[in-house]
């Protein structure tokens, strides 16, 4: 596969911003016109996933890490993240998809700055445990997208949705005190300036004179929100789409130096390798 296709929500629910699939029926969908932009191969997402499992097991793969994903277990997958399912794992859930919009649709701007740790992967481990309660939950939101024949369907969805993303956010409070929603409106810009401008430059200052805010206090926003510095983090984000490309894609390593910003291939294995341990051509041979 020469690029990685990018999956937007389905335009026919995109008003309402909000799926609830079970896993069997989705499993058992025929994927074969849709090749290889099918759920099995690599592909980029522009919404959030919560993959539940009520049954078996199943392995997925993000940013080409694969997670084992248990009974009574979820794993959250944010936008713009890569992701791949194993096809041949036996396992029942159900697949929720959902968009930032519908987030902001349903829930105050102070929740959803609230929520929108949970899917803050530069922290958290994806990979959640989910109470009786909340496995409960999750079923009625399952029924209830199916079944519901209220006029208020989408009302009773979010609110007991909501409680699912109340709770496994409850376990993260621990670690994001202090985190102020001014400060992670600074940070949400910063992100996503690097995965629109990551190619063009790797200088945080650049970052920080798009933002109009000192190289300082970026820094320290940085920290608070992902544990490393700013130009970490920027590193850390350019290592992972160089990752990504060599991982899900046939680019040459040429073609992949040239796509990520650097002006010639010597100077992209070097800054690989510094930060990496070995080089691009190592990378993808350990992968193979």
């Amino acid at each position: 596969m020469k690029f990685i296709p990018k999956i937007s929500f389905k335009e026919d629910l995109k008003s309402e911003g909000f799926e609830c699939v079970d896993l069997q029926e989705f499993y058992h969908r025929d994927w074969s016109k849709f090749e290889p932009n099918t759920p099995f191969f690599p592909h980029r997402i522009d919404f959030y996933v919560l993959l539940i499992i009520t049954k078996g097991s199943v392995k997925h793969k993000v940013d080409f890490q694969e997670f084992l994903v248990k009974e009574n277990e979820c794993l959250i997958i944010s936008p713009n993240q890569i992701h791949e399912l194993n096809s041949e794992s036996d396992y029942h859930g159900y697949f929720i998809f959902f968009t930032k919009e519908y987030l902001l649709n349903y829930f105050t701007p102070s929740t959803y700055f609230h929520i929108s740790q949970l899917f803050n992967y530069h922290i958290f481990k994806p990979v959640y445990q989910l109470d009786e309660c909340m496995m409960d939950y999750a079923g009625r939101v399952a029924s209830e997208y199916v079944f519901s024949p209220y006029v208020l369907k989408n009302q009773i969805i979010s609110s007991l949705f909501s409680i699912i993303l109340y709770k496994l956010n409850n376990r993260n409070l621990l670690f994001t005190e202090g985190i102020t929603k001014q400060g992670f409106e600074v940070f949400e810009k910063f992100k996503n300036l690097i995965e629109s401008e990551y190619s063009k430059s790797r200088n945080v200052n650049d970052y920080a004179e798009k933002m109009n805010i000192s190289y300082k206090h970026l820094n320290e926003i940085s920290k608070r929100f992902t544990h490393r510095t700013a130009k970490e983090f920027l590193d850390d984000y350019v290592i992972l789409e160089i990752k990504r490309k060599l991982s899900s894609t046939t680019l040459s390593i040429k073609e992949i130096c040239f796509e990520t910003g650097f002006d010639e291939p010597t100077n992209f294995n070097k800054y690989f390798k510094k930060l990496t341990g070995i080089t691009p051509l190592e990378f993808r041979s350990k992968l193979s």
